[in-house]
């Protein structure tokens, strides 16, 4: 199950009136993978991790981004002097740390008039996986883990600021383990 949220601008008698809704929001899902929703503008993320592990275990989270028609997101990897790539961090106070390095769909990489040299960017759903491994203290029952994703979007001659979405996958943590 998605959300999406939508940014639409709409002109009226020469000025340009935004409707915006959430900023960040999110919708906790149970079933056979735990999932959050997190809505942009111009993507919406979800993230998923297995429904059950033990203390210590290592693991991999699934990010899911759904780019808006018209829009593209930039990948993990960019030039230093190129625009913001994508990052994805796991908080401090996490279930959870990272146990190695994102990887990611096969990006397009395309010449960028705006920066003058390829960049690698989604514009259709695509897919990170982020390997962690769950904290050895963790007590029996669901635990969340908590994942940042800053990234930038652009469509055409027109880019946003770099955002940041925070996310949450809950893992249920066995008893006894």
């Amino acid at each position: 199950m998605k959300l999406k949220l939508l940014t639409d601008g709409v002109m009226r008698a020469g000025r340009l009136v935004l409707f915006a809704g959430l900023a960040l929001g999110g919708l906790s899902l149970n079933g056979n993978a735990m999932a959050q929703a997190a809505l942009g503008e111009t993507v919406t993320w979800s993230v998923q991790a297995p429904e059950a592990a033990k203390p210590g275990a290592k693991l991999a989270l699934t990010l899911h981004g759904s780019v808006k028609d018209g829009w593209h997101v930039y990948s993990l990897k960019q030039r230093q002097d190129g625009p913001t790539p994508l990052l994805v961090s796991l908080n401090a106070g996490s279930a959870a740390r990272a146990a190695g390095a994102v990887t990611e769909s096969p990006p397009n990489k395309v010449r960028d008039a705006a920066f003058g040299f390829d960049t690698q960017f989604f514009d259709r759903p695509f897919t990170l996986t982020v390997p962690v491994r769950l904290r050895a203290d963790l007590k029996a029952g669901p635990q969340a883990v908590a994942v940042d994703v800053r990234f930038q979007t652009c469509s055409g001659g027109t880019c946003q600021p770099p955002k940041t979405v925070h996310l949450s996958a809950t893992v249920n943590i066995a008893a006894g383990a």
